[in-house]
């Protein structure tokens, strides 16, 4: 095993408690909006996107049509987002943020850039360069894995 290889699996071991960490702060900073961690992903891919249908949404966050459904009927109720047409599909929807939805999205966003300020500071440009590229080739090579999300393969 080279060097490299071994200070790319320590970095890989990492990912999964960071990931767990960050969830958990993002759910800390949605309290009092009223929405979780899976209605503000959908909130945030709408308010920072264009309108999409619901299984756009799912393959845009690799998630089950299902799961997103019930986040969109959540957001839906809350005044969030709302339906529109689809020229393309006269059954489907796009779902689209509402003023209301962009509202409480921008104090979300408020919240998290103020909580991540301060380990920006310590991190240099050319380090957050560095780690895009990183995250970017990793994604890139482990891309053959990704599922279906609506079709699942169970892992072993």
């Amino acid at each position: 095993m080279t060097d490299n290889t071994q200070a790319l699996y320590d970095l890989l071991q990492q990912v999964r408690p960071l990931h767990r960490r960050v969830a958990r702060s993002v759910a800390d900073h949605l309290d009092g909006t009223g929405i979780g961690v899976g209605e503000r992903a959908v909130l945030a891919l709408l308010v920072e996107g264009v309108p999409l249908s619901v299984p756009a949404i799912g393959r845009a966050l690799f998630l089950p049509r299902q799961n997103v459904q019930k986040w969109v009927d959540g957001l839906r109720a809350a005044g969030f987002v709302d339906r529109r047409a689809n020229p393309a599909h006269r059954r489907s929807y796009l779902i689209a943020a509402t003023a209301e939805g962009r509202r409480v999205f921008a104090g979300i966003r408020t919240r998290e850039d103020a909580a991540i300020a301060d380990l920006a500071m310590r991190l240099s440009p050319s380090d957050l360069k560095v780690a895009s590229t990183v995250l970017s080739a990793c994604l890139e090579h482990f891309s053959p894995f990704e599922d279906d999300p609506d079709r699942p393969r169970p892992l072993a």
